[in-house]
């Protein structure tokens, strides 16, 4: 089977995955009868278990087909943890412990995976994968989260045996992934050896700026839920309305992305999709309509592929220049999932001391003042650069 291949069909596989488990695990969750402050801690202890994974376990592994594997085996085992706890008496513990353990294993391979297709993927390829990734997730997103949301909703008497059933769906598309990846990874044995490691050393402005800007985008997820659940208690049928006008956007603007990114670069890219993506959380929670909501979600699903496209862009253009790799994807994961779980623990405290839409107004203000903070960050990696240029012109004369 060619690389290429391989790779296209994990990406349909783990969107299959992404939306037979995660679109609706939220919803779940809320549905279960999870407080305020449950589903915050749900947006924010997988990011939270994933930042502390990738600082102090992800680096030290070997980029072997063994690691790879024997985390995606424990992954699964999470998986189908969560898939049945759902049936438990009182299953959000459960729940929120086994995706813990899902967030620890599934940074390994998160890790892992970009460092072995830039073993078989020349640099050139990248934008045009990932766009490419990017469509087929939306074209599945768009297609799975109508039929599963109609079927849950046809399925309700029988809740929450059909949500089990949904994300058990997920579990077998995540599993042939993951072998189809695997495949690529190099063969040899390498020993493991676990020590005491410093994180954050291959960090740079540029990247704690990224991840100021997640803590932003992070904020608003939970309080998404509780809004349209809680709040307006919309169906999920009506839900997977959102998903599907954000893919039809989204794959609407992924050829334009591309061409931006190789025009404009990514960072700018990146800046773009920020500004709209706070921009239409401004009027949150003071609207009902549906048809309204389903617009804004559109634009803030079509931003954030933007952003997702020009994030993993910028990750590969900066790990050229870092010597050892494993620890800078690491580094740069463990700040995005770092960000997102303080920014979800931070909805929960917003909105214990404002109203619903004082915290999307305040969330918005949060991300423009943190994008406009770009040049800053800018001109400290600029001089930065300059100094170890500088270093190494010294160097030479020596």
């Amino acid at each position: 089977m060619k690389i290429s291949t391989r790779i296209y069909l994990d990406a349909g596989l783990q969107n299959i995955k992404s939306v037979a488990f995660f679109t609706f695990l939220p919803v779940l969750i809320a549905r279960l009868g999870a407080s305020d402050f449950q589903i915050a801690l749900s947006n924010s202890l997988p990011p939270l278990f994933c930042a502390l994974s990738l600082a102090f376990l992800t680096r030290q592994l070997p980029v072997t087909r063994g690691v790879y594997l024997t985390s995606g085996y424990v992954r699964q085992f999470a998986f189908l943890s969560m898939a049945l706890s759902v049936m438990l008496p009182h299953p959000i513990p459960y729940l929120l412990f086994f995706w813990s353990i899902n967030a620890v294993s599934v940074m390994i391979t998160g890790a892992q995976q970009p460092a072995i297709m830039r073993r078989v993927v020349p640099h050139e390829d990248f934008p045009r994968m990932f766009s490419t990734n990017k469509l087929i997730g939306i074209v599945i997103l768009v297609a799975g989260s109508y039929g599963i949301g109609h079927a849950l909703d046809a399925t309700q008497r029988f809740f929450p045996m059909n949500y089990s059933v949904s994300m058990l769906v997920g579990c077998l598309a995540t599993f042939t992934g993951m072998n189809l990846i695997a495949a690529l990874a190099p063969h040899e044995k390498k020993p493991v050896r676990l020590h005491l490691v410093r994180p954050f050393r291959e960090c740079n402005r540029r990247m704690w700026w990224m991840a100021l800007n997640n803590i932003g985008i992070a904020m608003a997820a939970p309080l998404f839920t509780i809004y349209h659940v809680n709040r307006l208690g919309l169906t999920n049928t009506q839900i997977a309305y959102f998903v599907i006008a954000s893919g039809i956007v989204s794959a609407l603007l992924m050829p334009f992305t591309r061409r931006a990114i190789e025009r404009f670069g990514a960072i700018r890219v990146y800046g773009l999709a920020l500004l709209g993506m706070a921009l239409a959380i401004l009027p949150y929670g003071r609207i009902s309509s549906f048809s309204l909501l389903v617009l804004l979600q559109a634009w803030l699903g079509g931003s954030a592929a933007v952003a997702e496209v020009a994030t993993n862009s910028v990750m590969m253009e900066e790990a050229e220049k870092h010597k050892k790799e494993m620890d800078f994807f690491s580094d740069f994961q463990l700040l995005m999932n770092g960000g997102n779980a303080i920014g979800a623990l931070l909805s929960g405290a917003l909105l214990s001391m404002l109203p619903i839409w004082g915290c999307f107004l305040a969330i918005a203000a949060i991300r423009i003042g943190v994008l406009c903070a770009y040049r800053l960050t800018l001109t400290g990696d600029h001089e930065k650069t300059a100094l170890s240029q500088e270093a190494r012109v010294a160097a030479h004369r020596i």
